[in-house]
C-alpha cells in the first residue's frame, strides 16, 4: 500500500465521521502546517532587490557572427528574500465541459473542429451536447497546448514545474483531483504527462476545492505529496477553468464557491500565489470564485472570452515582476532588434554590432520602479569565431532568428502590400486629374455646343420651306 492509497482510506475513515450534511462530500485534508514543512516567507514590507544578470556574451569575449548582430541572454527578476527559483503547478479542469470545441484549429490540420451535426441541429446545439468532431481542437486541448507554450519559456535550471488534473464525481473513494507530474526539472516528463491527460480525456464534474488543496500539497512538499520540498522557491499554482465549482457538495454552488476562496486563502498563507484563468463564456458568467482566488493570493486573474486565445495568452505570462526591459549596443546607441522577457526573469535578444569593441547595456524595471543597469563590453570581428553558447542558449538564439526571418518576411508583404496601395493612390489621383481634365473639357464643349444649337435655333426660319399652297375650293 503505497502513500496515496492510505491517504484515502484515511479520507474516507474522516467522511465516514463527518456530520450529517452528507457523507460523499468531506472536507479537503488540511494542509500540514508544521514548522518544518512551511518555506521561509516573504515579508511584505520589506522592498523585493532587483537581479539584474547578463549571462551571454561574458565580458571581454571576442565574437563573430555573418548576421552582424550578438546573442544576449540573461536574468531580470524582483526578488523577495531569497527567492531566486520557481515551483509551478499546472492546474487542469477536465471535467466534461471541456470536450466543447474551443474554436480554433489547435492541432494545425487546417480544420477547425466545431459540434457535429451542429449545422443542421443549430436550434438544439444551444442546448444539446452535441460531440465535437475533433477532440484535438477542444477546450482541453486548448488547455494542454497554452501549457505547452508556457513550458517552453521557462528554464528548468531554475523552474520545476508539475500538474495537477481535475473533474469530480460523487464517489467520495475516487479522488477529483490527481497529480499526474511531481514537481520536475524534467520538462519531457511534464510534456508526458499533458499527453496523459489528453488521452484520458474529459468526464465528470469540477471540483476546485479538491484541486487547490492538491496543488499547495505539492508545492508544500508535505509528507503526502509526490513532490520533494524545496526552500525558497516562489511558488506558484497556474488554474485553468472553464466552468464553475460543482462539487464538494452536490447542488451547493454558493458553498463550494466559499470553499474554493478559502483553499486560496489558506495557500496564500505559504506564499503560494494562483493565477486563475477563467476560458470561455460559463466560466466567465459568475466569475467571483477565480476571481477572489487570484485576489486572495495576489495571483492574477486572466479572463479568456474564447478558448483559441490561450496559446497567445500564455506567451504574455510573467512571474518576474518586471515591468520595463530594455537592451541595447550604448556603443552604436541602436535598440536591439529582438527581446524576449521570459515569464521566469529569463530573457533573450539579439543586438546589432559594429566592427571592434561594443558595449550592451541591459536596463530593467520592476513594478515597484526599483531599476537597474548591468553591462558587458566585447570585441565583434566578422571573421571571429561565434558565441559559445549552451544547447538551451542555441535554441534561443535560432528562436529570434527564425522570429527575425518571419518579420522580416511579413515586413517585405507589407511593404509590398503599401506598395500596391500608392500605386493604387497614384493611380486614383490620375484618375480624378484626368476626370476632372475630361469634365473641364465636356464643359467647355458642352458650352460650345450649347452655343451652337442656339445659333441653328436663331436660323432656323430663314432656312423654313415656304408652306405649301392651300387647295381650291371645291376640289
Amino acid at each position: 500500500m503505497n502513500a496515496r492509497q492510505l491517504g484515502w482510506i484515511v479520507l474516507a475513515a474522516v467522511m465516514a465521521a463527518a456530520p450529517a450534511e452528507g457523507p460523499k462530500n468531506p472536507k479537503p485534508s488540511p494542509i500540514p502546517k508544521t514548522k518544518s514543512e512551511v518555506a521561509p516567507k516573504k515579508t511584505a514590507e520589506k522592498p523585493p532587490e532587483l537581479m539584474l544578470t547578463i549571462e551571454a556574451p561574458t565580458n571581454g569575449a571576442v565574437i563573430g557572427d555573418p548576421t552582424g548582430m550578438a546573442f544576449v541572454g540573461g536574468k531580470a527578476l524582483a526578488l523577495y528574500g531569497e527567492y531566486q527559483t520557481f515551483d509551478i503547478m499546472f492546474v487542469i479542469d477536465t471535467s466534461d465541459s471541456t470536450a466543447e470545441p474551443s474554436g480554433a484549429d489547435i492541432d494545425g490540420n487546417g480544420v477547425i473542429g466545431e459540434k457535429r451535426f451542429a449545422k443542421y441541429l443549430w436550434l438544439l446545439g444551444s442546448v444539446l451536447p452535441l460531440p465535437n468532431n475533433d477532440k484535438a481542437d477542444s477546450v482541453l486541448a486548448a488547455e494542454i497546448e497554452g501549457c505547452r507554450v508556457l513550458l517552453k519559456q521557462l528554464d528548468p535550471r531554475t523552474t520545476r514545474v508539475g500538474i495537477v488534473s481535475f473533474n469530480g464525481d460523487a464517489d467520495a473513494m475516487t479522488p477529483d483531483a490527481i497529480t499526474e507530474v511531481p514537481l520536475t526539472s524534467d520538462f519531457n516528463k511534464v510534456e508526458r504527462g499533458l499527453d496523459t491527460i489528453y488521452r484520458n480525456g474529459p468526464k465528470g464534474m469540477t471540483n476546485m476545492v479538491s484541486a487547490v488543496n492538491l496543488a499547495t500539497i505539492e508545492l508544500l512538499g508535505s509528507s503526502s505529496a509526490y513532490s520533494e520540498k524545496r526552500e525558497g522557491a516562489k511558488r506558484v499554482i497556474m488554474f485553468l477553468t472553464d466552468g464553475q465549482p460543482t462539487l464538494p457538495l452536490e447542488n451547493s454552488q454558493l458553498a463550494n464557491a466559499k470553499m474554493a476562496i478559502q483553499q486560496a486563502v489558506r495557500a496564500s498563507k505559504f506564499d503560494i500565489r494562483i493565477d486563475t484563468f477563467a476560458i470561455g463564456e460559463e466560466a466567465l458568467s459568475e466569475p467571483v470564485v477565480v476571481v477572489e482566488m487570484a485576489r486572495v493570493s495576489n495571483g492574477v486573474f486572466t479572463p479568456v472570452r474564447h478558448p483559441k486565445d490561450l496559446r497567445a495568452i500564455f506567451e504574455d505570462v510573467s512571474f518576474s515582476s518586471i515591468e520595463k526591459l530594455e537592451v541595447r549596443n550604448k556603443t552604436t546607441g541602436k535598440m536591439a532588434d529582438y527581446t524576449v522577457p521570459e515569464p521566469d526573469g529569463s530573457f533573450t535578444s539579439l543586438v546589432p554590432m559594429q566592427e571592434g569593441k561594443n558595449t550592451v547595456e541591459v536596463y530593467a524595471r520592476s513594478t515597484d520602479g526599483t531599476d537597474g543597469r548591468r553591462e558587458v563590453t566585447v570585441s565583434f570581428l566578422p571573421g571571429a569565431s561565434p558565441q559559445e553558447l549552451s544547447p538551451r542558449q542555441l535554441a534561443q538564439r535560432n528562436r529570434l532568428l527564425e522570429n527575425r526571418l518571419l518579420d522580416l518576411q511579413r515586413r517585405n508583404v507589407e511593404i509590398q502590400a503599401e506598395a500596391k496601395e500608392d500605386i493604387r493612390r497614384e493611380l486614383q489621383v490620375e484618375i480624378e486629374k484626368e476626370r476632372k481634365a475630361a469634365e473641364d473639357s465636356t464643359a467647355k464643349v458642352r458650352k460650345d455646343v450649347q452655343v451652337s444649337v442656339e445659333k441653328k435655333a436663331k436660323a432656323k426660319p430663314e432656312s423654313e420651306p415656304p408652306p405649301a399652297p392651300e387647295p381650291a375650293p371645291g376640289n
